[in-house]
């Protein structure tokens, strides 16, 4: 049997980038997984290459929204074993023209909508016995990366919110841990990445020297929600190529990028 065969599986933000690698990745090993979005083509798109996933149209920042997608899932599926919170924003806005709408906005997508819907998947996983979260954070968690404050913010109360979590419900069975992305090749960076520039700044700060593939951070999500990390509970692993691991004191020094 496949490692995550007949394993039920509710990925937010599963229709684009690095949620939507999770996905795929679930259901090749047997899961039975429902992607949540609020993009009924891209998630359209998802299913034509993995017809047994289910979609959920949702917008997680309306009130409620997270709790109910949750309840649709555990409904949809017969229960719920791992939840994946993959949903997020990035708007790059400088502090000092940052609109309060923005800062509500990426707050809602990116903390209040994990917390709302962990919470809702732990209840039921408390009373089935356990389960797992998964969070996608970020390294801006550890580091400010300018100009997206509110980003940062999100992300680093993401990774305390999975640290409460772990800390309150392990002794229901429940783990919560959180995967934390450096640079990834998903669509919210293509423009980002096709300028020559930009790309090539920002890979002189990677010592492997180049962008994860969405498909790397998933197999990390799924080591987490998988039974071979059945003793790691409140951690955060960062998968950036090395980049916040140091820096070449003298740039002349560093290799070039291809």
């Amino acid at each position: 049997m496949s490692r995550f065969g007949g394993t039920k599986v509710l990925v937010t933000g599963g229709s684009s980038g690095i949620g939507r690698a999770i996905v795929l990745a679930f259901a090749a090993e047997g899961a039975r997984v429902l992607a949540a979005g609020r993009d009924r083509a891209r998630l359209d798109a998802v299913t034509a290459e993995a017809p047994d996933v289910g979609v959920l149209i949702a917008d997680l920042r309306e009130p409620g929204a997270a709790s109910q997608v949750v309840d649709d899932a555990v409904e949809g599926l017969g229960g719920l074993d791992v939840l994946v919170n993959c949903a997020g924003v990035a708007h790059q806005r400088a502090i000092l023209e940052l609109p309060a709408e923005v800062w509500r906005d990426t707050i809602e997508t990116n903390l209040s909508a994990p917390f709302f819907a962990s919470q809702a998947a732990a209840r039921h996983m408390a009373a089935a016995g356990g389960g797992a979260i998964v969070n996608v954070a970020s390294i801006d968690a550890f580091q400010a990366e300018s100009p997206d404050a509110p980003y940062c913010a999100s992300k680093a109360g993401l990774v305390l919110l999975t640290q409460s979590f772990a800390v309150e419900l392990g002794h229901l069975g429940i783990r919560c841990n959180a995967v934390a992305p450096g640079l990834t090749d998903t669509p919210m960076l293509l423009e980002d990445l096709q300028h020559e520039t930009f790309r090539a700044s920002y890979l002189r700060r990677i010592p492997l020297r180049r962008p994860a593939r969405p498909e790397e951070q998933a197999s990390v999500v799924l080591f987490l929600a998988s039974d071979e990390a059945s003793y790691v509970n409140g951690e955060t692993i960062v998968v950036d190529g090395g980049q916040t691991k140091g820096f070449w004191y003298y740039a002349e020094h560093a290799p070039e990028v291809e």
